[in-house]
């Protein structure tokens, strides 16, 4: 099935759109799987969720993402983005490629399959967690999802190889903002202003040296990729805006940053009488596999590695715990551009490792069994 898979990678490359915004992503996907003789599901403006009734007792899925990031591509390929401003930079691309390609295996091999599947395409993982769209709609539910499974393209591991961990794999995020309001005055009377831009760059020190204080055996990462404050180099800036990123696998260790962040700030508005805006959008819970899918799995699939650690990325996959059991993969994509980066490709023939460990799953012994 490789021709269809790199066909279908091209295709979707070429009409990469934002979060929420997948409209001919799904009217692309609707095309290439109506005459499959699945159910398919609208979910929301762009979700899609597809049923292959193979009438048997248990019921399992698959997901892929849909959306694409705001970067100019820089990749030079032929089958590069047409939508100015827009491209799979994350790999999402190949991620439905492969489940369309298996979505074509499920219809060509039914007869011989134990097992009813579920295929889940999900707009908005890069924001917004659109998981919450399909978690929230009920179906995975209706069909008595048993087991979700979910793989990511990823640079550096090695080429066509699958890895996952048991129990934690990818990080809680927690998208972090802190506005800080002083007073402003010419640099020339300092004295009569409150010095935002000042206090925030003291803040952040401490708050980089709260991360270094905490125990070094519970991963975590507070960081701040941005501080916007200032208008002119000769007033006192009246405000400054932090963002960054609060990241860890347990919700203690979260409450317990989330709490100290806000201790300081009220000593520094104790201080310096400014005030502190702290808000946190909570939408990437820790994503946590399985045990017992992770246990199967390395038994039914040869091959399988094992992640060295979990990694600090986040990803909206974890949200689907709720549901039914989970378990999340990498698929090693060698040494390519990073992800997120305008130059971001990787090599076709690599999602053929991807269709065929999926593939590998639906020949599991069905998870009730397990």
């Amino acid at each position: 099935m490789a021709t269809d898979l790199a066909r279908f990678r091209k295709d979707l490359h070429q009409i990469p759109e934002p979060g929420l915004a997948e409209f001919n992503t799904k009217e692309y996907i609707i095309n290439a799987v109506k005459h499959l003789g699945c159910t398919i599901h609208e979910v929301g403006d762009t979700g899609l969720v597809l049923y292959f009734d193979n009438h048997q007792e248990v019921t399992i899925g698959f997901r892929a993402d849909m959306d694409a990031l705001p970067l100019e591509e820089a990749t030079g390929l032929d089958f590069a983005s047409k939508n100015s401003g827009f491209m799979h930079a994350c790999g999402h691309d190949g991620h439905m490629a492969i489940l369309l390609g298996l979505a074509e295996y499920i219809h060509l091999n039914r007869t011989g399959l134990d097992k009813n599947v579920v295929l889940v395409f999900q707009p908005s993982e890069e924001k917004e967690a659109g998981a919450n769209i399909i978690s929230g709609s009920g179906l995975l539910e209706h069909y008595q999802v048993s087991a979700l499974y979910g793989l990511h393209l990823w640079p550096g591991l090695k080429p066509g190889e699958i890895y996952t961990i048991k129990g934690p794999m990818m990080a809680a995020g927690s998208e972090t903002d802190i506005i800080i309001r002083g007073k402003s005055a010419h640099v020339g009377s300092a004295h009569e202003g409150i010095d935002a831009l000042e206090i925030a760059c003291r803040y952040l020190a401490d708050l980089y040296e709260l991360e270094a204080s905490y125990p070094i055996i519970h991963r975590r990462l507070l960081k701040f990729g941005a501080l916007n404050s200032g208008s002119a180099r000769n007033i006192i800036a009246d405000t400054a805006h932090l963002s960054g990123t609060l990241r860890s696998y347990d919700s203690e260790t979260h409450a317990w940053f989330k709490a100290h962040i806000k201790q300081i700030a009220q000593d520094y508005a104790d201080e310096f009488d400014c005030t502190f805006e702290i808000s946190y959008f909570d939408g990437y819970e820790a994503l946590i596999n399985d045990e017992m899918l992770f246990e199967a799995v390395r038994q039914a699939v040869p091959g399988i590695r094992q992640l060295p650690a979990p990694v600090m990325q986040s990803e909206d996959f974890g949200i689907y715990k709720k549901n039914c059991p989970i378990l999340f993969a990498f698929l090693g994509l060698g040494n390519t551009a990073p992800l997120h980066h305008p130059a971001f490709d990787f090599e076709m023939g690599l999602m053929d490792a991807g269709l065929d460990y999926f593939i590998q799953i639906l020949g599991m012994p069905s998870p009730k069994n397990l």
